[in-house]
């Protein structure tokens, strides 16, 4: 660390901000450190670092009947191992248990993963997909509310002033035997991989009728920010679960692929894969295998 940069450890969110509210040089805040660490190394540090791991205020999960509310530091070996989340929102747990290495998902945070806004983040599709509400707090201690697409605003890049910090994710919870959701990716390597792809989707799927009332689709690592699919959800809502579903879809999928990166070099590797993905995606979601098309397009 740079000489002349100042450390802090706040006991609550109060002293956090009578620490930070009077400084106007650059702030970084530190709980897992797998991000800071990596992108200053050969690099002057902040001028005020900040240590929020005795913050017990913004690591914590609180799940009431509407909403499940997720402090920014919770790690996501927390996040994936929580029994509740895993019942009610198991697409967040799946994204959270394939981030890296166990030692990572043991430091790693949240609201770090949400922070760094990268775009293959594995969280970022799924806290999308979920409708997600961040609150922020201010450097001066006031508290600020902003959707996914608020917050998340280009390549690496949030809206967070200097200073602001994510406090907690709330999600909406949507009860009953019809919600259904899943998640998918595909990376270099089994373990330590950063996504070349990834899916997740929210469902509202009649199991009886076997027929998806309504569905939400998000894809990351396509773009500089996770994108919603709103084509492919249009191809599959109102529709009755089966072998040419799955074609219709996967279909769909590529010619997403195929218009969203265009002229890319990793586009002929992407249009191929996402079908694959995708046959993941739908039997996570639906509890059955499907047959991969007999005939794919893939424009040239």
């Amino acid at each position: 660390m740079s000489v002349g940069v100042r450390t802090t450890s706040p006991r609550d969110l109060t002293d956090l901000a009578s620490l930070t509210c009077g400084y106007s040089g650059p702030i970084a805040f530190i709980a897992g450190g797998t991000d800071l660490i990596i992108k200053q190394s050969g690099m002057d540090w902040p001028g005020l670092v900040v240590d929020l791991t005795r913050l017990s205020e913004i690591g914590a999960i609180r799940v009431s009947d509407t909403m499940a509310e997720i402090g920014a530091a919770t790690s996501l070996t927390a996040v994936a191992a929580h029994p509740v989340l895993n019942r009610e929102l198991p697409v967040l747990t799946q994204a959270a248990a394939q981030v890296g290495s166990v030692q990572i998902r043991n430091r790693a945070t949240i609201g770090g993963n949400l922070a760094s806004a990268v775009p293959a983040g594995d969280l970022l599709p799924v806290l999308k997909c979920l409708d997600c509400r961040v609150e922020i707090r201010r450097r001066d201690g006031s508290v600020q509310r902003k959707g996914f697409d608020e917050l998340v605003v280009g390549q690496a890049k949030t809206s967070l002033a200097n200073g602001d910090l994510i406090a907690r994710i709330a999600i909406p919870l949507r009860h009953g035997p019809n919600r259904a959701s899943a998640f998918a990716k595909i990376g270099l390597r089994e373990v330590l991989t950063i996504a070349r792809l990834n899916l997740a989707a929210v469902a509202d799927f009649d199991r009886e009728a076997r027929r998806i009332n309504d569905i939400r689709l998000v894809a990351g690592a396509i773009g500089p920010v996770p994108l919603r699919l709103d084509t492919v959800e249009t191809v599959l809502r109102g529709r009755v679960v089966g072998q040419q579903l799955a074609d219709d879809a996967l279909q769909a999928l590529v010619a997403v692929v195929d218009n969203t990166i265009r002229g890319r070099r990793s586009r002929p590797y992407k249009r191929r894969a996402i079908a694959g993905l995708g046959l993941d995606l739908l039997q996570g979601l639906f509890g059955r295998a499907f047959e991969p098309p007999h005939e794919m397009r893939f424009p040239a």
